[in-house]
């Protein structure tokens, strides 16, 4: 019998012949789940736990520092606070209650439907910093992470030390597939931070957010605190070749391990999956790639087969404003 399996995996046919079960189940990263753009908005959702409830892979906010004033993380797509989160304390009134909420109050509306459902599948929370950290005023990235272990809850996120375990780095652990499977992933968050279309465009900030995070990253290891940083940086704008470059090459670059840009661009790269596969790659608009559908109600089978085409590629998170629950909460590997 043992002469049989091993010439079955010398001629690759092992995976053929062995049960499911039997098979190593694709990492969270060798899988692709759907995730939601601008569900903090109210033309979204009436509520953001409206939202949550559809199980989607990921959801999308967008955060303003807001410097002056209130002295707070806001939500909305312009500055102040313009969402779906409601000011409620109870899972139950979570669909009533006042919204336009601020960061600290959206956290907690996922937090409170967290709690009523504890064994999710695993939900990426991709923060776009609209006009930048500073942490000269108080806006640094060490008060995002302390903000997410306050309202969301450090033991519910699933952060950079997590990934990086005994690895030297989160490069070094993504390429050897230390990715935990989305089932042992259940009830985490993974959160990604990225630039802001602002503050891109702000002459007098040349330091982006992405590198503010992965800076954090690098100092809270070399102080033996990686645990307390709770966000991945993630690179925005799809690349052909490693983006890594530059400012975003040398000691950072073995910090930066997630992606985001536009699905069309990725589906133009061909070959195989994103950098050789084991990152977190998030694939946007993903209903533009050729030949489009529509971005809001497609049939569940062509989003479906859409997301599976980019799976191939290697798209952890497949984004669009799709808002079906069988769309949503669909995943393929």
């Amino acid at each position: 019998m043992k002469r049989f399996m091993a010439a079955l995996a010398t001629a690759g046919l092992l995976t053929a012949v062995l049960p499911a079960a039997a098979q190593a189940a694709p990492t969270a990263t060798g899988s692709t789940a759907v995730g939601l753009h601008n569900a903090y908005t109210q033309e979204t959702a009436p509520y953001l736990v409206d939202v949550l409830d559809r199980n989607p892979g990921m959801v999308e906010i967008d955060v303003w520092t807001n410097f002056f004033g209130t002295r707070d993380f806001q939500v909305g797509h312009d500055p102040g606070n313009h969402n779906n989160c409601s000011n409620a304390t109870t899972y139950e009134g979570l669909r009533s209650g006042s919204r336009d909420q601020n960061l600290a109050g959206c956290l907690r509306n996922i937090r409170l439907w967290h709690d009523r459902n504890p064994n999710h599948a695993p939900v990426v929370l991709k923060v776009e910093v609209k006009n930048g950290f500073d942490g000269r005023a108080g806006f640094g990235v060490p008060q995002f992470d302390a903000l997410l272990a306050s309202s969301l809850g450090a033991g519910n996120v699933f952060g950079p030390a997590n990934l990086k375990g005994g690895y030297a780095d989160l490069d070094t652990a993504s390429r050897a597939g230390a990715w935990p499977t989305r089932s042992a992933l259940a009830g985490k968050f993974v959160v990604i931070v990225e630039n802001g279309t602002f503050e891109l465009q702000n002459p007098f900030d040349n330091y982006d957010t992405d590198l503010e995070v992965a800076d954090r990253l690098i100092a809270a290891n070399t102080a033996g605190a990686l645990a307390s940083a709770l966000s991945f940086p993630a690179i925005n704008g799809a690349s052909a070749t490693d983006p890594r470059t530059g400012d975003r090459g040398g000691a950072r670059k073995p910090w930066m391990v997630a992606f985001d840009g536009s699905a069309a661009s990725y589906a133009g790269f061909g070959g195989g999956p994103y950098l050789g596969g084991g990152y977190l790659v998030v694939m946007t608009d993903a209903h533009d790639v050729a030949p489009a559908i529509d971005s809001r109600t497609p049939a569940a089978a062509d989003a479906q087969a859409r997301v599976r085409q980019l799976s191939a590629l290697g798209a952890t998170i497949v984004s669009s404003d799709w808002t079906s629950p069988e769309i949503l909460s669909y995943t393929a590997s």
